[in-house]
């Protein structure tokens, strides 16, 4: 289970509000010829994650991790982001509590991957991505 506290929800809400909208402007601006990156059902995806957060607005929110989610994935795999975006109007303990949701998540994910001995080569590749934002994740003195 991962726990996600109102204040990181918030934040999140926020920074999946935005990505939603970028991700819709580029659907509708580029008919069929969609960039290389661009999935028109990512945003169906955060907004699913979304949901989740608001239905717990002002109270922790449980992120049961005992299956993979391709929504919680893309969600938290965003997290960094939204804490460099917000920087400035974030608190010290705020990130700190940021840092401790995502690298909770990403040792969760670590841990099943090699409990199941997959080799997806792309899952290796998004994880060892997400490790190095847990080293350096943002707004955190990390010499």
């Amino acid at each position: 289970m991962l726990t996600i506290p109102p204040n990181i929800s918030k934040l999140m809400i926020s920074g999946l509000t935005q990505e939603i909208a970028r991700l819709n402007a580029i659907g509708e601006t580029c008919d069929d010829e969609w960039p290389t990156d661009f999935d028109p059902n990512d945003a169906m995806v955060y907004d699913s994650f979304r949901q989740e957060l608001e239905r717990n607005a002002g109270r922790n929110t449980i992120i049961d991790l005992k299956n993979y989610s391709k929504v919680d994935a893309f969600s938290m795999a965003l997290l960094p982001g939204f804490v460099i975006k917000n920087l400035s109007e974030l608190s010290l303990a705020d990130i700190e509590s940021a840092c401790r949701i995502y690298a909770q998540y990403v040792a969760h994910r670590c841990t099943a991957m090699l409990e199941t001995g997959s080799d997806n080569t792309s899952e290796r590749r998004q994880l060892m991505h997400m490790l190095s934002q847990v080293i350096a994740f943002p707004g955190l003195d990390n010499e």
